[in-house]
């Protein structure tokens, strides 16, 4: 089967690779769509540094590594002991493996275990395959009246809806969303199917047409507004009730705490590449909640049910390529910034 595998930084090669069968307790699928995340950029242009170069303690994973975490498409088979799943059934995948018995999995914190590996990065195989296989509990079937390419955006949407669960929003809020990459753009769609009204704050124009155009009333620019004066003159001189980081930059986090009310709840959903300044001053001033959200628990069923209803639309910010075009027209263009969301079409779409 055809898969593509990194082997260095800078090194990601589409090869045939050995396809395998499911064992007991796991499930085989043909990927229809595996989503290029910004995780896939980082490993590429510099890493590794999720991907192994040891073996890793759960799923002995080590380079070279298929890549691809953001994935879903069909049941082609299934191991012994699986009852509930069945050949044709489209799915999307939960991709961390866990351990199943540290304090966090026993407590369904199955995101915070302590061995935690990633399909795609530190376990063997991963969604960038014409075929893969995982194990039961990973997979969730989707309902009737979604596609394959809904499949592979509900892991990055359980991320983005985990980020507003995270900053406890509620129906009638205001919330202000930092970055409007797919996170940002998830958080958005999130904000919106619990009730609330999300600011948006997006350097790049052509990220906020694609907001514009997907719905969302209020899109600030941090390069000539006032973020802090918008946010205050837009809440009544109080302050919005949250705010999600999506970008997770020095600039992005200090505004967090301009624009969000006092006992307001702060949700950090990027990743930071250096330092956040945190003034505990004003935190303590304003008892803010700084609160991290990281990846998804039990997000993926909530996810798929408000993708059900229609909370998370796909026309406007989703294409997609072919496999052999991975590099120069996935990483290159997202790194450019020419795209918002790219997926990948394999054997199953």
């Amino acid at each position: 089967m055809r898969a593509a595998v990194y082997h260095a930084r800078n090194d990601v090669r589409l090869e045939d690779v050995e396809d395998a069968d499911p064992g007991p307790g796991q499930v085989k699928i043909a990927v229809a769509y595996n989503g290029i995340c910004g995780s896939d950029l980082f490993e590429y242009y510099h890493g590794p540094l999720g991907i192994q170069t040891s073996p890793h303690p759960l799923t002995g994973a080590v380079l070279p590594q298929i890549l691809g975490h953001e994935f879903g498409g069909h049941v082609v088979a299934t191991g012994a002991g699986v009852a509930d799943v069945s050949v044709g059934d489209l799915v999307a995948v939960d991709p961390i493996h866990v351990c199943g018995s540290c304090t966090y999995c026993l407590a369904g914190d199955t995101n915070l275990c302590v061995m935690a590996a990633f399909h795609g990065l530190s376990a063997r195989g991963g969604g960038l395959s014409d075929f893969t296989v995982v194990d039961r509990r990973m997979v969730h079937v989707l309902p009737a009246g979604l596609t394959p390419r809904h499949a592979a955006v509900v892991e990055p949407m359980a991320v983005a809806l985990r980020s507003a669960r995270r900053a406890e929003v509620r129906e009638g809020q205001t919330v202000v969303v930092f970055g409007a990459g797919p996170i940002g753009l998830g958080a958005f769609f999130a904000c919106r199917w619990l009730g609330a009204q999300a600011i948006m704050v997006e350097p790049s124009a052509e990220r906020r047409a694609i907001l514009a155009g997907l719905g969302a009333q209020t899109i600030l620019d941090p390069t000539t507004d006032d973020i802090a004066s918008a946010v205050l003159d837009l809440t009544g001189g109080v302050g919005a009730h949250a705010a999600i980081d999506a970008a997770a930059k020095p600039a992005t986090f200090a505004a967090a705490f301009t624009t969000t009310r006092r006992r307001g709840t702060i949700s950090i959903v990027g990743i930071a590449h250096e330092p956040l300044p945190l003034d505990p001053i004003a935190m303590f001033a304003s008892e803010i909640t700084v609160r991290a959200s990281n990846a998804y628990s039990d997000d993926f069923p909530m996810t798929i049910g408000a993708m059900a209803e229609g909370a998370f639309p796909l026309e406007g910010w989703v294409t997609s390529i072919a496999l052999e075009d991975l590099i120069d027209g996935g990483f290159e263009v997202l790194r450019e910034g020419k795209a918002m969301k790219i997926l990948v079409e394999l054997a199953g779409g």
